[in-house]
């Protein structure tokens, strides 16, 4: 079962600069970007993760995802998109301090897309509050035509943050596989489900 994205305005800074020479990025102003314009009429990966300066996202899946990006382009994906339940300003701190020059930043501040995507959960072990299960998926036109969902999906924290099936290594795999150039189709994981809508 295929899942349309929904209709979603996020909340973008642009302009920002470090005006006083410390870490405090003002003086931009704020852009509402729709989903429409991020995923309608191109083919993308987008993967979705806890939070931003955490060990797993910051060490592993995103910096990896924005080195392996040329590999994504040569299957025919146009943009990769992270997103998160984070703010503008925080997603746009954490890209200049991985030094992200590849990897499309997206703001869910409010949890409302990743609500939408069925993915928002609770983590209260943490102190995170709602958050994004991590997942990645495949989205052509604005619909999600495959995701890989991590197990142990659930809303109290009872996981050790599993990163398995949406690292960019498997999600590439996934690509190469389903590529028409291939003669045959072979699932890399069983763990590939279609998102749904809570």
């Amino acid at each position: 079962m295929e899942l349309k994205i929904k209709s979603h305005t996020f909340k973008f800074r642009t302009g920002d600069t470090d005006e006083k020479g410390g870490c405090t990025f003002i003086g931009g102003s704020w852009v509402d970007k729709n989903s429409d314009e991020l995923f309608n009429n191109k083919k993308v990966v987008l993967f979705s993760l806890p939070g931003a300066f955490t060990p797993t996202c910051s060490g592993q899946q995103l910096p990896t995802y924005d080195e392996m990006f040329d590999s994504f382009k040569e299957q025919g994906i146009d943009d990769v998109y992270c997103i998160s339940v984070n703010d503008a300003f925080v997603m746009n701190a954490w890209a200049r301090d991985l030094e992200i020059k590849n990897v499309k930043m997206i703001p869910d501040g409010c949890g409302t897309f990743t609500r939408n995507m069925g993915m928002l959960v609770n983590k209260p072990v943490q102190g995170f509050g709602l958050r994004s299960w991590r997942y990645s998926a495949v989205i052509k036109d604005g619909v999600v035509e495959m995701a890989f969902v991590e197990p142990g999906f659930n809303q109290h924290s009872l996981d050790d943050d599993p990163y398995t099936v949406s690292s960019p290594e498997h999600m590439l795999k996934y690509l190469q596989q389903t590529d028409p150039r291939h003669d045959q189709l072979t699932q890399p994981s069983v763990e590939g489900i279609d998102l749904k809508v809570n």
